[in-house]
């Protein structure tokens, strides 16, 4: 009797549990969805085992990574996509920004507008998934101890702050971020569409720190506690950074100070940088060392301002000037076009990579990559300084590992054709932030998503 071929079959599901967790082919509160059809699945199998053979099923759902008859990973060529993922819900016109994207030993978390989404780094497989309790308008850059603070917007209005265990995926506590009566003129600094300045949270050294434009409070991320709350004039700019320390930045009028929080005591800070007059503070690119991306006005990058651990300027530096302005994402800390790692601070152009040294701003080396293209410096690992090269219509994706010590070009990986219009949609909206993750680049979105076809994950063999 001659043996049926084999087919990769989806394996049966069991019956989703009754929680907030969502299975990984479920769609969101309120919008429609793609759902398998099991009892297809199930008859499909039916007739293979009445063939009399036995036969391997494996798979999962839309996007999971590749797998052999085996059961184990199947070999997916370096530059190929592993796995991707797009929207799970669909997108409005007040629920479309997805900030925030964390890292746990070996997952990926991606925030949507409404939901927080856990994959593993090598399959894309779904390891958990968090209902928010309203819309996300805000979310810190970096996780303290697999922590991370979120705003939600309830009503029209960011007034919830929360904070979420990354790596199980469970809400430790929420609570509002002010409390105010309905009638408050306060009441406009968290409703997005009046606001005079953004509101921004960060995390670090076990507290959140959230700033609105007449104020800031420090909480305890294991409670929300707050530990002290700092009343402020009206200020235009406000900004939160976090990671290694806490730094508060407010612009009131024509200059920007910079206030290193002490979680302890955030109304005494521990050393306080002011800006020359009429100078912006762009972006926070490293908050040890504290490494600040500064203009002019109209949003453009001018220099590079390098401080000491007392607050005082260790060095600074102008930026050339064909350097583009527009690389930053929004956040005061969302800016993949330059990376700071060790005394050296990597920063992309259009067509090259360029090394500096903190110490004095001196060019250490530039790194020529494609002429017409922006060469993003991703992570440095093992002496070498990964560059990605996002890919276009026409030309293929590269990513290039360059010496840190001299800037020559080593091994290169040039991603799938198949790849060109994913990266060019990302890079041209600006969203995409690249990361290098246990021999994976993933390209997230972090962005503004525009429909549930918009890619959220691309997870490409790096190695």
């Amino acid at each position: 009797m001659p043996q049926p071929p084999q087919y990769p079959m989806p394996p049966l599901q069991p019956p989703p549990p009754m929680s907030a967790h969502l299975p990984d082919d479920a769609p969101g509160p309120g919008w429609g969805g793609r759902r398998r059809t099991t009892w297809g699945i199930a008859l499909v199998l039916v007739l293979l085992l009445a063939c009399g053979g036995a036969y391997a099923v494996w798979g999962g759902g839309e996007g999971d990574g590749k797998r052999s008859a085996a059961g184990g990973p199947r070999a997916v060529a370096a530059g190929a996509a592993a796995w991707k993922k797009t929207a799970r819900t669909e997108p409005s016109k007040t629920a479309k920004d997805a900030p925030g994207a964390w890292f746990t030993g070996n997952t990926v978390v991606k925030a949507e507008p409404d939901m927080m989404t856990a994959y593993d780094l090598k399959t894309g497989r779904k390891q958990w998934s968090l209902i928010l309790d309203g819309v996300l308008c805000a979310a810190s850059r970096e996780a303290d101890a697999d922590r991370v603070l979120i705003a939600l917007k309830t009503a029209g209005m960011c007034e919830t702050m929360a904070a979420v265990d990354i790596r199980h995926g469970s809400l430790l506590w929420s609570q509002p971020i002010a409390l105010y009566k309905a009638d408050d003129p306060d009441a406009d600094n968290f409703r997005p569409e009046k606001w005079p300045a953004q509101l921004e949270v960060a995390v670090g050294a076990g507290h959140g720190l959230i700033t609105w434009a007449t104020g800031a409070k420090t909480v305890r991320l294991d409670d929300g506690k707050a530990v002290g709350e700092t009343p402020e004039k009206e200020c235009r700019w406000v900004g939160a950074a976090g990671g290694a320390q806490l730094l508060a930045l407010r612009r009131c009028g024509e200059r920007t100070t910079v206030r290193a929080q002490d979680p302890g005591a955030p109304d005494r800070p521990r050393w306080t940088w002011e800006g020359r007059e009429g100078e912006e503070v762009l972006a926070v690119l490293s908050t040890r060392p504290v490494v600040l991306l500064t203009g002019t006005g109209q949003g453009r990058p001018a220099q590079l301002v390098a401080l000491a651990d007392d607050g005082k300027e260790r060095s600074r530096f102008e930026l050339p000037a064909d350097r583009e302005g527009h690389v930053c994402a929004s956040g005061v800390s969302k800016c993949p076009a330059y990376l700071v790692d060790g005394d050296t601070v990597y920063v992309a152009r259009k067509g090259s990579t360029t090394a500096y040294g903190l110490a004095n701003g001196r060019e250490k080396w530039t790194y020529k990559a494609d002429t017409n293209r922006m060469a993003f410096p991703v992570a440095v690992q093992d002496g070498q300084l990964a560059v990605y090269v996002a890919g276009t219509p026409e030309r293929v994706g590269e990513l290039t590992r360059v010496s840190t010590g001299t800037g020559r070009a080593g091994r290169t990986t040039r991603l799938s054709p198949d790849l060109r219009t994913t990266e060019w949609r990302l890079e041209r909206a600006r969203s995409a932030v690249a990361h290098l993750k246990a021999g994976v680049l993933l390209l997230v979105n972090e962005g503004a998503l525009e429909s549930q076809d918009s890619d959220v994950v691309v997870a490409v063999v790096a190695d």
